[in-house]
């Protein structure tokens, strides 16, 4: 064999290598970053996806349903005004950094009725759920127990460390320092 032939044996050979390295490294990218968590939570979207996830797992009758949908219109409604109520206190809280000499018994005062409103609306947000439970019959109650937690955690939002991506723009280490740095 040519020393010709032997190197573009030779050439072919690498470029088939590399390719072959090229699509092992995208495919384990796409799988990656596309593979869900193993952990079983109710679909992103507010009340409406957590009131058809607890539906759905405690496999509540049309009775059970109509009495639930009831207590959830309830909730949103009262949860709405408490919600406005932290808003308003924070939004007048922060509005004193406006002042150039403000006593921090007003900063004090505001979050205090912030934390208030908030501890009202955990409250009421508890009472919700203990009805919802009393709808339920015995086998009902036992998943209900081991699900909920899964529910009011997909209420709040994402745990700490699975936010997302960075809004539009923002690169991934912009923002503020995680807590405790």
């Amino acid at each position: 064999m040519s020393n010709v032939t032997h190197n573009r044996w030779f050439t072919i050979v690498i470029l088939l290598l590399l390719t072959a390295n090229i699509a092992t490294l995208a495919l384990l990218w796409t799988t990656r970053t596309n593979k869900q968590p193993s952990v079983h939570f109710p679909p992103p979207g507010g009340g409406r996806a957590v009131f058809e996830f607890l539906t759905n797992e405690l496999q509540l009758d049309s009775s059970q349903q109509i009495a639930y949908a009831q207590l959830r219109d309830e909730h949103q409604a009262g949860a709405r005004r408490l919600q406005e109520n932290i808003r308003q206190a924070k939004d007048a809280m922060f509005a004193l950094l406006k002042q150039a000499n403000m006593a921090d018994s007003l900063v004090s005062v505001y979050s205090h009725q912030a934390a208030e409103a908030q501890q009202e609306l955990d409250a009421f947000t508890f009472r919700h759920f203990q009805k919802l439970r009393a709808i339920c019959n015995k086998e009902q109650q036992e998943k209900f127990d081991k699900v909920i937690q899964d529910a009011l955690h997909q209420m709040g939002g994402p745990p700490p460390g699975r936010q997302g991506p960075p809004p539009p723009g923002m690169r991934p280490g912009d923002g503020p320092p995680p807590p405790g740095n």
